[in-house]
């Protein structure tokens, strides 16, 4: 799980609301643009970004100057490697509507992506203004993202903490943050963080799991230890987490061993 990466962000399925038209040829026009919407924003959601792509250009030329077909159409081109043209299109949603966060947080996640730290913050310092909108969350994770690249460790702690005391699902939050306080030696916040990573909605991530038996194997906890790394290897089986586990289990298992030999070798 990589734990770096900004998030994107795009409108959901909730239509297109279009007002009563006194000519039947716009109201038409109108419907079919809330038709490849739709479609559109369904093939993004299924990944189909060239479908999506194809669906949203034809609401776009029925229906011009939507911000939320803006911003989806930015991120479909953004996912067919074209951050150019994605940005030019989320910048035109935001100028429809200088309120469409959704777009400002994609336009932000690309300058963070091309390395434009102070560019890509000023946009999410902007987005938090907007206290209604629902994925602030995500943005100070952003946010803590950039600090870290500042070297700005104790600013980037803030907004992580920030994150984890609105929601504990948010899982890159607490495994960040516990990799702060592991890289700094201080294990017991480590410990509590990787702890929230590993459980409710996080249950299912990987790498704070094992970076957590890490932790317990470095301590000597073997008996903590081992069935975490047997969750990696029956959980994720296929992956180089559950490789790297076996490995480490059947050593702490051969050293179990022997050192329950030699203890009773010893009586």
């Amino acid at each position: 799980m990589k734990q770096t990466t900004v998030t994107f962000l795009f409108a959901t399925l909730i239509g297109i609301m279009t007002t009563s038209c006194s000519s039947s040829q716009k109201s038409e026009q109108l419907k079919k643009a809330e038709l490849f919407y739709t479609y559109g924003t369904q093939k993004m959601i299924d990944k189909d970004y060239s479908q999506a792509l194809e669906a949203l250009e034809n609401a776009n030329q029925l229906k011009p100057n939507d911000t939320k077909t803006l911003n989806n159409l930015g991120l479909a081109y953004y996912f067919k490697n074209r951050p150019e043209k994605a940005k030019f299109y989320f910048k035109q949603a935001i100028e429809v509507d200088n309120k469409n966060s959704d777009a400002r947080n994609n336009i932000a996640s690309i300058y963070f992506k091309e390395g434009d730290y102070n560019k890509a913050e000023e946009q999410y310092k902007v987005v938090l203004k907007d206290l209604i909108y629902r994925y602030n969350y995500r943005v100070k994770y952003n946010l803590s993202l950039i600090e870290l690249k500042k070297g700005n460790k104790e600013a980037a702690i803030k907004y992580l903490q920030q994150v984890i005391g609105y929601t504990l699902d948010y899982c890159p939050a607490p495994f960040q943050l516990a990799m702060i306080y592991k890289k700094d030696g201080n294990i017991k916040d480590a410990i509590k963080n990787l702890n929230i990573a590993t459980t409710g909605e996080c249950k299912k991530e990987i790498a704070p799991k094992f970076e957590l038996a890490e932790i317990y194997r470095s301590l000597g906890e073997s008996k903590k230890a081992l069935p975490l790394y047997n969750e990696i290897i029956e959980q994720f089986p296929r992956t180089d987490y559950a490789k790297r586990s076996l490995v480490i289990k059947n050593n702490l298992m051969k050293n179990v061993y022997y050192s329950n030999k030699f203890e009773t070798d010893n009586l």
